[in-house]
Parts: C-alpha cells; structure tokens; sequence
C-alpha cells in the first residue's frame, strides 16, 4: 500500500456500492478535474476498484476488510474530507456516513454535499464542518482550506 504524506490530500467519499462505475466515478473525476491544477491531491477509494470496471455494478466481495482499512488510511493521509451524501435515500451510502464520523473522530475538516431539499440529520450536521448544496460551491471550499 502507497503511503502518503499529511499534506495536500482531499479524501472523495462517497457512495459505490449498487452504483455503476460510472455514477460512482464521475462526480469523482469532476472534483480531481477542479482540484488537481491547484495542486491539491485527491484520494479516490474508485482507484482500489479498477478491477472490476467492466461490470455494471460495484459489489462487496470477500475484500471488505482491504477496502476498510484502505479507506480509514486515506482518510488518515488526508486533511479534508469531501463526502457526497446527495441522493440518499435510506439504506443507501451507509459506508460513506462511517467514514465521516470516524473521520469526526479523526478532527478532520469535513465537507459535504447534500441536496437542497435533502433531510439534514442532525449527526450530519455537528459532524460537518460545511454544507453545500452544490459540487462547486463544495470544490471552492475545500480550495480555501489550501489556497
């Protein structure tokens, strides 16, 4: 596993699982597209998952340990978290909400993204440092925590 220094990294959580490769990247690759010519790395939890690009769907499989414990070390290396909560309707991005509250634990700036008319729960809302209702706003932000 590449070990990072703590410095420019934005940890990109976000739902995967039952998503296609596609809805689970993109936003993904709009966000590194933003960051990456202000010299701000992204830690993409999608990069592990290559593998399984041709199929329609990610799935867990019997790496759920490797995937953990991967995402808890990114999070480590990164001084902010970008999380994607929009549609999430119960059940969904359950692994997503994890990483944000340990990351809470972890006093890391966090920084999510909801839809407007979106339930704020009130765990969100203490263990988010911002709230955006939309990608750019939420990419701007993460930019002031490095520029």
């Amino acid at each position: 596993m590449k070990h990072f220094p703590h410095s420019q990294h934005v940890y990109l959580a976000g739902g995967i699982e039952g998503l296609t490769y596609e809805e689970a990247t993109a936003w993904r690759k709009y966000v590194k597209s933003a960051l990456t010519p202000c010299s701000i790395d992204c830690l993409d939890p999608t990069r592990r998952t290559s593998f399984i690009e041709n199929k329609s769907t990610f799935t867990l499989t019997n790496n759920s340990g490797r995937i953990f414990k991967s995402d808890l070390q990114d999070i480590h290396y990164s001084s902010v978290i970008l999380a994607d909560l929009r549609d999430s309707t119960a059940g969904k991005k359950w692994g997503t909400v994890c990483e944000i509250a340990h990351a809470h634990t972890k006093n890391k700036i966090i920084i999510c993204i909801m839809d407007a008319d979106q339930f704020e729960h009130p765990f969100i809302v203490q263990y988010a440092t911002e709230i955006h209702h939309n990608i750019d706003s939420a990419i701007e932000a993460v930019k002031e925590y490095y520029i």
